[in-house]
């Protein structure tokens, strides 16, 4: 039952359901006249994806340096590959439900909603864990840079008028379905794959050290 619910917990983290979600999130905030909020929400979007793949092709490539915090609060965790589940659904819901509760008429919508969508967050970092995807100080750092773009997205549109967004029935459903498909058929997404063969390649194959050189860290295997 654990296991099971973990799985389609983590599911609400993976980038095969946010990539479409946040189009139509990007889409609704333009379509209500509020383009410069909804370049806003993608500027924050984009800094957190970018951070987060140039994190993981150095993890995969060269390995991610330690430092005396980590090894304090995680001992023995691996840490090659911070959570994209964590910082994607961070960034996703965390933005959703701070606009949706600076509109909020009730005060306990206004705390509510920011606070569910915490707990949710919370529940997918922890499903990466569970299901043996990520370790915990990974995860911790995918928090930690999605938190961090919220808090830019909230920043930069703050003297912004908060459109209001009514979540139709469609939509939805359509969200229920495309988690029960990757609940039954799996996660389709190739993009860690991805990014773990353009590491490789990066670290490996480019001339004067690559990737490594670049970051100030020795390849994998060789003395620094």
């Amino acid at each position: 039952m654990l296991a099971t619910a973990s799985v389609a917990i983590t599911h609400l983290g993976s980038s095969s359901l946010l990539v479409p979600l946040s189009a139509l999130y990007a889409t609704a905030l333009w379509r209500r006249h509020s383009a410069p909020m909804a370049m806003r929400w993608l500027l924050a979007l984009a800094v957190c994806l970018g951070v987060m793949v140039v994190l993981k092709l150095v993890g995969h490539g060269c390995g991610l340096p330690e430092f005396p915090l980590y090894e304090a609060l995680f001992p023995g965790d691996r840490f090659i590959s911070p959570s994209g589940h964590a910082a994607f659904s961070a960034v996703f819901y965390g933005s959703v439900a701070a606009l949706a509760a600076r509109n909020a008429d009730s005060r306990w919508l206004r705390l509510g909603l920011p606070a569910a969508a915490v707990a949710l967050v919370l529940a997918i970092s922890a499903s990466r864990v569970v299901v043996s995807a990520h370790s915990r100080a990974e995860v911790a750092v995918g928090l930690l840079v999605g938190g961090l773009s919220v808090l830019l997205f909230l920043w930069t549109s703050r003297k912004d008028r908060a459109p209001r967004l009514r979540t139709p029935l469609w939509l939805l459903g359509i969200m229920a379905i495309g988690l029960a498909l990757l609940v039954h058929a799996g996660d389709p997404s190739f993009v860690e794959a991805v990014i773990r063969r353009v590491a490789y390649q990066l670290a490996y194959h480019v001339q004067g050290g690559g990737l490594c050189a670049f970051a100030g860290l020795p390849l994998p295997g060789h003395p620094g």
